[in-house]
């Protein structure tokens, strides 16, 4: 989207997102890239510190659109990511879409998984399907949708997060973590309500 390089990142399978990038786009957007619970859990990233840095982010800054950046496989936690950003973090208050990356000639993605995305229960504003194959033209089109997407589903004010409500999306993650059906994502959210317990970690009311 910048037409240049302007964050750090990884292809591999282990996470290297720091707790949050910034970076400006046109028209004066502002980007934060944040980490992923897969990230944290297998990569390099830290759990506690992060997951505290972003919950400050969205109190200190603010969000006015967020674009959930996945690949083509939609696993449990796709979702799991989804309610803990959309759901517990922005209440539900904030426009979410949804960018799918690395779908070379697969602009047919969308249809082929709406039923799973419903059976999910995600709900997205809006979608982009990503094909860039390395070439410039390919890239510029690209990022042309995806600045189109942006523009379309920004709102004109940043929502921001009410006093208090750090404290309560902890005990929100607590109830969640115990009924989340997939046993690998109960260990990762367990982890998660212990590291959010952490006095290393004070969260700013």
């Amino acid at each position: 989207m910048a037409g240049s390089s302007v964050a750090n990142g990884s292809g591999g399978p282990a996470g290297s997102t720091p707790s949050k990038q910034r970076s400006h786009g046109g028209d004066n957007y502002t980007f934060w890239d944040t980490p992923g619970l897969d990230e944290v859990k297998n990569g390099t990233v830290s759990l506690g510190g992060d997951v505290h840095n972003l919950l400050n982010l969205v109190k200190d800054h603010g969000v006015n659109l967020l674009i959930y950046c996945i690949r083509g496989n939609l696993t449990d936690i796709i979702r799991v990511n989804y309610d803990f950003f959309w759901e517990i973090i922005c209440v539900k208050e904030v426009p979410i879409v949804l960018v799918v990356s690395g779908l070379e000639g697969r602009d047919e993605w969308w249809q082929e998984n709406i039923k799973v995305i419903m059976k999910m229960k995600m709900v997205f504003s809006g979608h982009c399907i990503m094909s860039w194959n390395g070439s410039l033209r390919s890239g510029e089109e690209s990022a042309e949708k995806l600045w189109k997407l942006v523009r379309e589903q920004s709102t004109p004010e940043p929502w921001h997060m009410t006093p208090g409500r750090s404290v309560k999306a902890q005990q929100i993650i607590v109830a969640y973590a115990k009924h989340f059906k997939a046993r690998t994502m109960r260990k990762l959210l367990r982890d998660l309500e212990r590291s959010l317990s952490d006095k290393n970690y004070p969260l700013r009311k």
